[in-house]
């Protein structure tokens, strides 16, 4: 029924695009399935606007390439990507590993994709890792020029950010628990609660919830607009644990904390990032332990000005991390300008340059 019903979406969606020749006075138009368009289509789009100076839109009309994800039927992006020729990107910024809803693009579509893009760690000719935080640490008019310099100075930003004062204990901002139900992942997976670990964390200091989660507090919306990094700012603590522990499923969470200049509390990968971070700056919550052992680290830190001070001087970051970033973005930028440079040779498009 869901395929039923978004197969014909999509062809009333199509046929909207070709009669109105949706995007017809762009250099390229891009199709897009199962893809929502709020952070990440855009994202992408605007980085390829920005790489080749050419105007870009989302359509069906005559598209030059097909953006794809995991929001829908497995079934419809497949088939899309089998009966149309264009260039295409696959990219997922969720847990695929071990979630039920989403075991059907396990595989990242295979060899569909021209190109994919995902948090594993994989072999593959067409996959190439891209976790989901770079695209909220980094804009794509930022990522179309960065020189390795440019990433350095960034990186520089968020560590002076982590040395503030803060005004208040701690933060958690979720709108639901996580996948901690045996009903929703597949596996032996680990599991958290994040109601339970805001709780053990309550028995320090009062932890303040904006999200659905748990709502205790307005002032997210209220007095920041809902802008979640201005808001963290005023803690030493924000809570983030992941969706799931799987290796290389890094989101933005942690980052966000880094930025906002709040200690991240941290559940998810037992080793996120070893070439980007250092360890050392972040209180991993571990389900091997009693609760009060995680509880015991968040307690020094936060009455001890010593403590802080000594956790606080280990850099955020690791020595090669920007050169470890900028090969991310030489990677995507290369490959994208592949592809587009690869519809261009076959569509008689001017103004296009191999990069």
């Amino acid at each position: 029924m869901r395929f039923i019903k978004e197969t014909f979406r999509y062809l009333r969606k199509m046929w909207r695009d070709i009669r109105l020749r949706k995007g017809g006075d762009a250099d390229i138009r891009i199709g897009t399935c199962g893809f929502p368009l709020g952070h990440t289509g855009p994202w992408f789009a605007k980085l390829i606007e920005e790489k080749t100076g050419k105007k870009v839109s989302f359509s069906w009309y005559k598209p030059s390439l097909i953006l794809t994800s995991l929001f829908g039927s497995s079934w419809l992006v497949r088939i899309l990507l089998l009966i149309h020729n264009q260039p295409s990107v696959f990219f997922s910024g969720e847990n695929i590993k071990t979630l039920k809803k989403y075991r059907d693009y396990r595989d990242y579509l295979g060899d569909l994709p021209s190109l994919a893009l995902g948090f594993d760690y994989r072999e593959k000719n067409n996959y190439r890792r891209l976790p989901l935080w770079l695209l909220y640490i980094f804009s794509p008019e930022f990522v179309a020029r960065a020189s390795l310099q440019d990433i350095q100075q960034r990186l520089d930003e968020i560590e002076r950010k982590s040395h503030g004062p803060k005004q208040k204990f701690a933060a958690m901002i979720a709108s639901h628990e996580g996948y901690c139900s045996r009903r929703k992942i597949d596996g032996d997976a680990a599991r958290v609660s994040r109601t339970y670990i805001t709780q053990q964390v309550e028995s320090i200091g009062f932890v303040h919830c904006p999200g659905k989660l748990l709502h205790n507090d307005d002032s997210l919306k209220v007095d920041f607009d809902d802008d979640k990094k201005k808001y963290l700012q005023q803690f030493m603590f924000n809570i983030c644990p992941e969706n799931a522990a799987v290796p290389g499923y890094v989101t933005e969470k942690l980052f966000e904390s880094f930025e906002a200049g709040a200690i991240p509390v941290y559940w998810g990968d037992d080793n996120p990032e070893p070439a980007i971070l250092n360890h050392e700056r972040i209180v991993f919550w571990r389900n091997d332990v009693d609760a009060e052992k995680n509880i015991e680290q968040i307690k020094k830190l936060y009455f001890s000005e010593e403590e802080r001070r000594q956790f606080l001087a280990v850099p955020v970051f690791k020595e090669m991390a920007a050169a470890e970033i900028y090969r991310y973005f030489d990677i995507l930028n290369t490959d994208l300008m592949k592809l587009i440079y690869q519809e261009s040779r076959k569509t008689g498009l001017k103004g296009f340059q191999k990069n």
